[in-house]
């Protein structure tokens, strides 16, 4: 499906979700459905449960866990496209900043060097480098950036298409501890995730065609 300004559903690093042309339209109500909506498993997912199995595996010092976690994430077919952002507030970096989120590419990287030499890791990530792409998921698209501590960044005017399930998922490395926020045009609250985690997680289905203003607080 052609990219172009609607999203239909949204990874951060910032993922989002292929979209369609469509008129934007501005009420006064909050831009929320309680309708049901139908929740298509896709690349979002995906990345959910890499990032989570990652982690798992670099605490556990686990290569071949890592490497499953490579799989995951190639298969959730996510694209990174620049979404323009707004820095705000915050505290200096301070010492070593941790890389962003990693590809798939530099999960399998890691998995070798931390296996120190294990052939069988360093021919498993190979396969999964030549392997073609089957399965994979499309439509999502992702944008890295840094939120300083204490900080946050603002992604404005996301346009979501109204009476389809929309997702918003924000991932850091290591001790992160991320919040989110979805605002309407109107600025009401549409959904928020404070949970105290590397990793913030929205779903909403809009009402209508419309703008959408997504904040992620970095809290460590």
């Amino acid at each position: 499906m052609k990219m172009s300004n609607v999203i239909s559903r949204t990874l951060f690093a910032l993922a989002t979700a292929a979209a369609l042309t469509l008129p934007v339209t501005t009420y006064a109500k909050p831009n929320i459905s309680l309708l049901d909506t139908l929740r298509v498993a896709g690349g979002i997912s995906m990345a959910v449960t890499s990032h989570k199995l990652f982690e798992i595996a670099r605490q556990d010092n686990d290569a071949y866990a890592m490497i499953t976690a490579a799989k995951l994430r190639r298969k959730a077919g996510l694209r990174e496209v620049p979404i323009p952002s707004e820095e705000e507030g915050g505290k200096a970096h301070t010492g070593d900043e941790p890389a962003l989120v990693l590809s798939w590419e530099e999960m399998l990287d890691l998995a070798v060097k931390m296996s120190n030499g294990d052939e069988t890791v360093a021919e498993l990530a190979e396969d999964v480098r030549a392997s073609r792409t089957k399965g994979v998921v499309n439509g999502a698209i992702y944008s890295k950036a840094r939120i300083k501590p204490r900080g946050k960044r603002r992604y404005r005017n996301l346009a979501f298409e109204g009476g389809k399930f929309a997702e918003v998922y924000a991932e850091g490395r290591g001790d992160a501890n991320l919040d989110m926020y979805i605002y309407d045009a109107n600025g009401h609250l549409i959904c928020s995730q404070t949970d105290p985690s590397s990793v913030s997680q929205c779903g909403w289905t809009p009402a209508f065609t419309g703008d959408f203003t997504i904040v992620v607080e970095n809290k460590s």
